[in-house]
């Protein structure tokens, strides 16, 4: 096979683990689905497999690299590129999907009960290694021009609908390997902030107060914890916001302490409490910012960063 012909097929496997990594994102994003733990579970570990092939094949320049020795018609499953890439029994990204796989293996014998709101911060984590694991590789491939690679669940239903399926022995094994997975730093967390405005225009959701109604509601001021609404210092932030970049540009980012307090100058960061509040302790004064204040200067950066 000449060259032009191997990159060309590397391209392919590529162009097809994107799209199965794009459908595994869809999916897990429609709550009117109630298939979604499957489907997730399926596309991700194709596009696993697939990004993995490349990977091996554009390494070894060999196409013959992902065949079985006995059987050159079969290809190397997913376990396997695995083994061969992630040698390391304690490989973070290894563990991670061996845990992904796991229930897709369950999933496709058995019925599995849709668990995807409490294993959301686990398949995100799966979506934040196959980012990093890309763009590392595969530098000059425009991932993510399609979509944002992000979970935005919410829990739509009752946890008594599942309630006689979890009682199931081997249901019970698999939250057990949950409660450990969602216990290591291999899962993200996830927030979800609702911030009222009196400008429709702005406005995702609309509402009224009104004293008519049989269900009375008022909207009560509550002091803020600031420790815990701004919990990161500049150099937490500035490492949170290029975690962020990467998975949005790539490795290459260029984002900087320096560019960092340039945005802050010229956007007014730090005269606004909702993205930074100073302590003052003595003599010394610092900075702390807010999880909106690493979605703002990313957004602005990228921005500044396609003109």
């Amino acid at each position: 096979m000449s060259e032009t012909e191997l990159s060309n097929y590397i391209n392919a496997l590529l162009n097809k683990s994107e799209e199965a990594y794009l459908m595994s994102i869809e999916i897990i994003n429609k709550p009117t689905i109630n298939y979604r733990t499957e489907g997730f579970c399926f596309f991700i570990c194709n596009a696993w497999e697939l990004l993995l092939k490349a990977y091996l094949i554009n390494k070894a320049k060999d196409i013959n690299v992902i065949n079985y020795k006995d059987d050159s018609n079969r290809t190397i499953g997913l376990d396997e590129c695995v083994e061969k890439i992630f040698t390391s029994t304690t490989d973070k990204t290894k563990n991670n999907i061996s845990f992904i796989r796991n229930i897709r293996n369950k999933a496709t014998h058995l019925i599995l009960p849709e668990y995807d709101y409490i294993l959301s911060p686990a398949f995100q984590r799966c979506l934040t290694n196959y980012n990093k694991f890309f763009k590392k590789q595969f530098p000059n491939y425009n991932l993510n021009e399609k979509v944002t690679p992000y979970i935005a669940l919410v829990n739509p239903r009752n946890n008594e609908d599942i309630s006689s399926l979890i009682l199931n022995p081997a249901n019970l094994l698999l939250l057990e390997k949950l409660k450990n997975e969602l216990n290591s730093d291999e899962s993200l967390g996830q927030t979800l902030r609702l911030i009222s405005t009196k400008k429709e225009s702005e406005a995702d959701i609309k509402y009224a107060i009104t004293k008519d109604s049989d269900n009375l509601a008022a909207i009560i001021e509550v002091p803020k914890d600031i420790e815990k609404t701004h919990p990161y210092t500049t150099t937490q932030v500035v490492k949170k916001i290029k975690e962020t970049l990467e998975l949005a540009l790539g490795p290459n980012h260029g984002f900087t302490s320096n560019k960092f307090q340039d945005i802050c100058k010229r956007k007014k960061i730090k005269s606004n409490q909702d993205y930074c509040y100073l302590f003052e302790y003595s003599k010394n004064k610092i900075y702390k910012y807010s999880d909106i204040t690493i979605e703002y200067i990313s957004q602005v950066y990228i921005e500044e960063f396609k003109k």
